[in-house]
């Protein structure tokens, strides 16, 4: 019953060694949800997952007797299975925080202590600021603001002077009594202002099929600003759809036409192999270096790697082989948005990504003026994208 609920692979004596990843994953799954066993330990159990074998996966958690211990970015999958929360993402005292009430109690929680580390932090710097203009204007006071006029007693001056340079050391004891102990808090997306072509066809598509990938025949065009949801079950074609609009497979029949000087970018389903000694800001440098070179993006238009704010200054200076996935997925969105893409496509977008950033993703999604083209499983991202129009693709 698991393996045809997870559409896996149902022939018992085919070796997994011939299956896909995805396929071989959906059967370890089936085997361990179709067995009995005191305490379930899941990691990203959803990936690979299509809308049935999701709705399987979430009806076998909620009903299994023993205990279950989740990793999951999946939000639907969260509010739906789970009942206390242990947060590990960065906290003001480097400490994970634990949740109880449900999903909206976590995000309310993490909300708040999010808020109150900003506000903190502030304060603090602000502190800081405070007490060193104050010591520069003690300082400047003892160089030249305590002089009298000309004609004024020696004597006079010389009263004066010890008064000035002791409000300069009380200035300086209280710069040097203010520690900095709140650490700064973790970056937030900033998405770019993208182009738009409004009333331009970006890309037309005409009765398109890949061989063996997708049977189609797809037809449809994309405008400056458009919005579009690519839906259907594993094995439809919508990765391989999503390449062909995004000029990165030839068809096998039909015709694809990308307007002239349209800028289309796209974020697979996982992070291109890079030169894993590179750091995140050669990766950069190099990405953006081909497309100025070959005239593809003025250097003016280009996002800088720190402007988006999805990798720390100590992310960008780390080698590429030991950045988490997560950063690898954020570093890959940042070199997307650096080319201010008139089409930005998406083939799962939530992938590796932490919920509060899949939030801030959304948000930006729902108003840029770009063209966006998602493909997701991801039963909250649908919720929040139901108003757009929508391309449902089934297996031949």
């Amino acid at each position: 019953m698991a393996l045809e609920a997870l559409h896996a692979c149902t022939d018992r004596t085919r070796e997994l060694s011939t299956l896909s990843v995805g396929q071989r994953y959906r059967v370890r799954l089936a085997c361990l949800l179709g067995a009995w066993h005191d305490i379930l330990l899941l990691d990203e159990p959803s990936n690979h997952l299509d809308a049935d074998g999701l709705a399987f996966l979430t009806d076998r958690l909620r009903g299994h007797g023993g205990g279950v211990a989740l990793v999951s970015h999946d939000r639907a999958l969260l509010r739906d299975v789970a009942r206390e929360f242990l947060d590990l993402d960065p906290t003001q005292d480097g400490r994970p925080r634990a949740y109880a009430g449900g999903y909206e109690a976590w995000q309310d929680g993490r909300r708040r202590d999010r808020e109150r580390w900003i506000q903190d932090y502030e304060e603090q710097q602000a502190e800081h600021r405070r007490l060193t203009v104050a010591v520069d204007q003690a300082r400047d006071r003892l160089s030249t603001g305590w002089r009298p006029a000309k004609g004024t007693g020696k004597h006079q001056r010389q009263s004066r002077a010890p008064g000035v340079v002791q409000a300069l050391n009380r200035e300086r004891e209280a710069l040097e009594a203010h520690r900095i102990t709140v650490p700064e808090p973790p970056l937030s997306l900033r998405w770019p202002a993208l182009a738009t072509r409004p009333g331009s066809a970006l890309v037309r598509v005409r009765d398109v099929t890949v061989a063996g990938r997708l049977t189609g025949p797809v037809t449809l065009d994309v405008d400056g600003g458009d919005r579009l949801l690519i839906t259907g079950e594993n094995g439809s074609g919508k990765s391989t759809l999503l390449s062909v609009l995004a000029d990165a497979l030839i068809p096998t029949s039909g015709t694809v036409h990308h307007l002239a000087g349209a800028r289309v970018a796209m974020v697979a389903q996982e992070v291109p192999s890079w030169p894993g000694e590179f750091t995140a800001r050669q990766v950069y440098e190099q990405h953006v270096g081909r497309l100025t070179v070959r005239g593809a993006v003025p250097e003016r238009d280009l996002v800088p790697l720190g402007a988006t704010g999805l990798l720390d200054r100590e992310a960008m200076r780390t080698p590429v082989a030991r950045m988490s996935l997560g950063q690898q997925r954020r570093l890959d969105l940042a070199l997307r948005l650096a080319t201010r893409p008139h089409l930005i496509i998406f083939d799962e977008p939530t992938n590796h990504l932490s919920s509060m950033l899949v939030d801030e993703l959304t948000t930006a999604l729902l108003g840029t003026p770009a063209a966006v083209i998602v493909a997701t499983h991801d039963r909250q991202l649908l919720a929040d994208l139901a108003p757009w129009p929508r391309l449902h693709l089934t297996r031949g």
